[in-house]
């Protein structure tokens, strides 16, 4: 595998101005700073609002209340994430975990960003806004602030692996070294961020050979494949077990007979059809993009190549539901929103009209994206807000100085479904860490006094004889599990 000198942006390389526009650094700082300032991604960095399974990789091993992250490797086998954790994670806050992930992701943004800056006097300033806004503008990474104490190490990952492909690039050694070291990192932290590394290589080496694009993909699901080979292996040594214990609440459905395929085909299929609902507006102008980019003679090649690599990552995700009839999450599919954006970047190759087309698909991308992102973010915030306020109240000392038990109650129905388990989670933790105590479910007579108390419009915190009740209030629209 070797690197191609004509990349798909090679006037993006140098550091120069063009034609007295405004440096690119400059640009790119001031714009992700506005980015991250409009869609409130700020209000989450400094005052996060974390899902109740990101908090083991805060706290110390052994903590009451929490989950071990030694045996959860058993079943995700995310081994880079725990050595962040035994070395960094359980040391800090939410607050410093949630900063460093959203600033990993603003240099990940700013590195790809770079990668496909174009610094010829035809196109201005502006016009690269839109891309960067664009790229940071992702409705599938948005939903993994959430988790930022377990999902820092996979954005300083993906961070590196961006500022660090164009030296890679410049030899075909390097860039199998890269291709390797990326991967099985990202499959050892959060495995979605390997095929988004694995587009931007396409990317940046543009109009490549076939025969060099077939060697890259060979390379990158070679590197996959090694990654889950070190997990299967690290796991034998850890737990005798040689592979991953699945979770029950993923669904697991191993291929072993005709009935398991059809089964998984199907689950594939709705997947893939899931992630093309998930912004319909989005899917339409991505879509556009790739048509438009086949007309364009200039951009035919590099849309070609593009889709290939596209077609290989599908292909690799499919392939792991039909194996093991696990369905990825949206959030699990980073790669879905360069598929879309992407696509309108190279259209800015064209000479001609079809530049316009893909600026005005650029456009509606950053509006759909920047949107997505500043409703989840403050609606997250809000139901923050709402928990810290419960929280006060809920942990508040008593007369003599001394913190009431806290017992929570929380309806049938709630308790039940995963929107209201996840809920209940989010609050139970926060309560664990305001008061450095346990809380636990209420007794029989406990619940029915509470619930008869929160009937009566007494709020979300009643006392009960000596404990404080915590009704758990029903699930903000926003949750999705």
């Amino acid at each position: 595998m070797t690197a191609e000198s004509t990349a798909a942006a090679p006037e993006a390389l140098p550091g120069a101005r063009a034609g007295g526009q405004p440096p690119r650094w400059a640009v790119i700082t001031v714009v992700l700073v506005l980015a991250v300032l409009v869609t409130d991604a700020f209000a989450q960095a400094l005052w996060p609002l974390l899902r109740a399974d990101d908090w083991p990789y805060l706290l110390p091993a052994h903590t009451p209340g929490t989950i071990d992250n030694w045996a959860k490797n058993l079943r995700e086998g995310r081994w880079l994430n725990y050595l962040w954790w035994l070395a960094i994670g359980q040391h800090t806050t939410p607050t410093w975990a949630s900063v460093t992930h959203v600033t990993a992701y603003v240099l990940f943004v700013a590195g790809l960003w770079r990668l496909l800056w174009r610094d010829d006097r035809r196109t201005h300033w502006a016009v690269q806004v839109l891309v960067g806004l664009a790229l940071f503008a992702s409705v599938t990474w948005v939903q993994l602030l959430y988790w930022p104490a377990t999902q820092v190490s996979s954005a300083i990952v993906a961070a590196g692996g961006v500022w660090t492909l164009p030296f890679a690039a410049r030899s075909g050694g390097r860039l199998a070294g890269w291709l390797l070291a990326v991967t099985v990192l990202s499959v050892l932290s959060y495995p979605p961020v390997a095929p988004v590394l694995f587009l931007a290589a396409v990317v940046h080496l543009g109009r490549m050979p076939w025969r060099r694009l077939l060697l890259l993909a060979l390379g990158w699901v070679g590197s996959f494949a090694v990654g889950v080979g070190v997990i299967y292996l690290v796991n034998w040594l850890a737990f005798g077990h040689f592979g991953v214990e699945i979770a029950a609440w993923r669904h697991p459905n191993p291929l072993h007979d005709l009935a398991s395929l059809r089964t998984n085909v199907r689950r594939a299929a709705r997947s893939a059809v899931d992630l093309l609902r998930l912004s319909p507006v989005a899917t339409v102008a991505g879509l556009l993009a790739v048509v438009a980019g086949f007309l364009s003679p200039v951009v035919r090649p590099l849309m070609a190549r593009l889709v290939a690599a596209l077609a290989v990552v599908a292909a690799l995700e499919a392939a792991q539901t039909v194996v093991t009839g696990v369905v990825t999450m949206p959030r699990g599919e980073l790669w879905t929103w360069l598929a879309l954006v992407l696509p309108a970047v190279l259209l800015l190759h064209d000479p001609g009209a079809w530049s316009r087309v893909g600026l005005g698909l650029l456009a509606v991308l950053a509006v759909v994206g920047l949107t997505t992102w500043r409703t989840d973010v403050v609606g997250h915030q809000q139901t923050r807000q709402q928990y810290d306020a419960i929280v006060a109240a809920a942990t508040a000392p008593r007369p003599d100085g001394l913190r009431p038990e806290v017992v929570f109650y929380q309806d049938h129905r709630g308790r039940t479904t995963l929107p209201g388990q996840t809920m209940a989670g989010v609050l139970w933790m926060m309560v664990r860490e305001s008061q450095d105590r346990v809380p636990r479910w209420c007794s029989g007579p406990e619940c029915t006094q509470i619930a008869r108390a929160a009937s009566g419009g007494r709020g979300f915190v009643v006392r009960v004889g000596s404990v404080v009740g915590v009704v758990v209030p029903p699930p903000p629209d926003w949750v999705k599990g």
